[in-house]
């Protein structure tokens, strides 16, 4: 049984490169490695699992210097007040042999609340790309991107972001989402039901409308995502080249009394113009009512959890 590792093997597992391995000791002592017989660096398993703690709190926005000569004990503390829970912080501990911990990404919420909240784009990007390998698309949707959203509507509504800022960190969570969006979904045959998602607004639905794709791919639908607005009239081109089934409209926006006569012609155009039946499905937050039109197939949904309903039923 192995009870210690050359520096190669440690930085490999730990994940750490080895001239930072070996800086972190010559400048900080953050370890203290043994030598074999011919003088080279040998690390044990506490050597090693502290190495994956300081890269995690790193991460998260901590230098080195004021980390180094922490105990195990006290960076795993300095994690769980930075939200890490009790079992994903034990799960990390370093073991050659063990299957892939569970991880449930409201365990980083409270790490990516803070980050937006001082806008460490590091903090998110590093975070998120972490979770979208391990997690479900569904959970993406709901656990990643939808409190997120929130989040940002409160931070530019206070007034503590730019434009700019929402912009950018509006791109990185498409980015990662987008991985999640077109993953190879394995957890059954595609059925014959064809669902096309698009946007209403250009600036008010990527967000709900990479949500929906989520949920669509977590579902094992056929579908196709159109990432940008589209007039009715290319719309139901495209529903008819398709043979679109489903229709989802999304929007981020509170749809108010002044958008209802520019919404109630694009769906009345988009299904005259079609040229068979389907259900139009709006994913927007409103109590508007809208008239009767011609697919006679039609729904609000108001949330992201309405609309994952309605997918489960059609499943």
């Amino acid at each position: 049984m192995i009870t210690s590792y050359t520096i190669q093997m440690a930085s490999k597992i730990s994940g750490v490169g080895v001239h930072t391995i070996r800086a972190w000791e010559k400048r900080y002592q953050a370890l203290v490695p043994s030598r074999d017989g011919s003088g080279h660096r040998t690390y044990t398993k506490s050597d090693i699992e502290k190495l994956m703690l300081l890269s995690e709190l790193c991460l998260l926005g901590y230098t080195i210097s004021k980390v180094a000569k922490l105990s195990i004990l006290e960076l795993k503390e300095l994690l769980k007040d930075l939200g890490k829970t009790e079992e994903v912080i034990e799960a990390s501990e370093f073991n050659l042999v063990k299957e892939k911990p569970h991880v449930d990404p409201r365990d980083s919420q409270g790490i990516l609340t803070f980050a937006l909240k001082a806008y460490k784009i590091d903090v998110i990007n590093q975070e998120i790309g972490k979770l979208k390998s391990l997690i479900t698309p569904r959970e993406m949707a709901f656990d990643v991107l939808l409190p997120l959203s929130q989040e940002i509507e409160q931070l530019v509504a206070s007034g503590s972001y730019t434009n700019s800022q929402e912009q950018l960190i509006k791109s990185f969570l498409r980015f990662h989402s987008n991985t999640s969006l077109y993953r190879t979904n394995e957890r059954k045959e595609k059925g014959t039901i064809n669902v096309l998602l698009a946007g209403i607004d250009s600036e008010e639905s990527d967000l709900a409308l990479i949500s929906a794709g989520l949920l669509c791919n977590h579902y094992g639908y056929n579908f196709t995502f159109f990432c940008e607005a589209l007039s009715s009239e290319a719309l139901s081109e495209s529903i008819n080249f398709l043979n679109s089934n489903i229709v989802i409209l999304c929007t981020s926006k509170t749809l108010q009394a002044s958008d209802k006569i520019y919404i109630q012609s694009y769906l009345d155009k988009l299904a005259n113009r079609s040229g068979h039946n389907f259900e139009l499905i709006l994913n927007a937050n409103t109590n508007l009512v809208f008239d009767k039109i011609a697919t006679k197939r039609f729904a609000i949904l108001k949330t992201l959890d309405n609309l994952d309903d309605y997918l489960i039923s059609k499943n």
